[in-house]
């Protein structure tokens, strides 16, 4: 939600004295995120390995290292999660401080590992201060009375209205939808639309490093897979290759993201977060900036006049073409 200030005295009739010292009261400093500092893609190995390390630490006897790199992928999306949690909520509830006391105590384990390398580079002092800044933030959030929601590993995550995702989305939906308010519900929106939405709400919160990942193991077990013919090699290629071509909406985003940030910050924004900053209604209704802001959507999604996207049709043409090549002169 956007924050708007309220001036009280004006409202209550207070002395000019009083609304002059609440002026100089300085300002509230801003939750500080890890995953949204600036270097966060070079930070995120370094942040990963320690997670590992602490998955690793928690076990009291030898495990797989399948089981500890299971744990250590739960860990880092639930630190990301919960801490993403707190930051939009500004509070703890009541109910609430277990788990963000376990955050604390989980954030305060993976600065003791990280700070154990004998070669603390700048990279790594920059982690530290970025990590310690998270976790002093989050000891820092007061306390409400009443319950709010604790984490749920198995729950869907959902979009922050008004951020950078929701925009997009809403944009990317808008030739699906069933009636004429456009609001995303699930019965305004066809089936098709229905699946596009949640399509691109898990490229939202995808681990694309990880998706990478999966997809050169992939290739590896049909480059390690004896006896094929060339038809069937080929085959099996492709396919790995049309199930990862969505990598793509990595760049695409990336993208799409870069321009937002050129054309709100600073201008009309200090700060633009692609996960957590939810564009305030009066510039969403600033009719200059709505059009840069859907231009910047259409050109990077390859949307046509009927306000489809596009982005998968040069991807998926290319691998087919290149493997319809290699079957035919190989």
């Amino acid at each position: 939600m956007a924050h708007f200030h309220i001036d009280h005295s004006a409202l209550v009739g207070e002395s000019p004295d009083k609304t002059k010292a609440a002026e100089q009261t300085p300002p509230k400093a801003e939750f500080q995120n890890v995953f949204d500092f600036p270097d966060f893609v070079e930070m995120r190995p370094q942040l990963r390995s320690a997670v590992h390390t602490v998955a690793a630490e928690s076990f009291d006897q030898p495990v797989l290292p399948v089981k500890i790199e299971r744990m250590a992928v739960a860990l880092e999306e639930q630190m990301e999660r919960e801490t993403r949690k707190y930051e939009q909520q500004t509070f703890v509830y009541a109910n609430q401080k277990t788990e963000v006391n376990d955050l604390i105590r989980l954030y305060t384990h993976v600065l003791q590992v990280i700070s154990r390398t004998t070669a603390i580079d700048t990279d790594i002092e920059d982690l530290i201060f970025a990590v310690n800044s998270t976790r002093r933030d989050l000891q820092k959030l007061p306390t409400h009375t009443g319950t709010g929601p604790l984490y749920d590993a198995d729950s869907a995550r959902e979009i922050i209205p008004d951020t950078f995702y929701d925009l997009v989305i809403r944009q990317l939906a808008q030739p699906y939808f069933l009636t004429n308010d456009h609001e995303m519900k699930r019965k305004n929106v066809t089936k098709k639309g229905q699946h596009l939405v949640a399509r691109m709400t898990a490229y939202a919160f995808r681990d694309w490093d990880a998706y990478l990942t999966h997809e050169y193991d992939a290739q590896h077990l049909v480059k390690n897979e004896r006896n094929l013919s060339d038809f069937d090699y080929y085959e099996k290629s492709k396919n790995v290759e049309l199930k990862y071509a969505d990598k793509a909406y990595a760049q695409v985003f990336a993208d799409t993201y870069q321009d937002f940030l050129n054309l709100l910050v600073p201008t009309y924004l200090e700060r633009f977060e692609i996960q957590t900053t939810p564009l305030p209604k009066e510039l969403q209704q600033n009719a200059k900036l709505r059009i840069q802001l859907q231009t910047a959507v259409r050109k990077h999604f390859l949307i046509d006049d009927a306000g489809y996207e596009h982005v998968m049709d040069a991807p998926t043409t290319e691998i087919n073409n290149k493997y319809k090549f290699y079957e035919e002169n190989f």
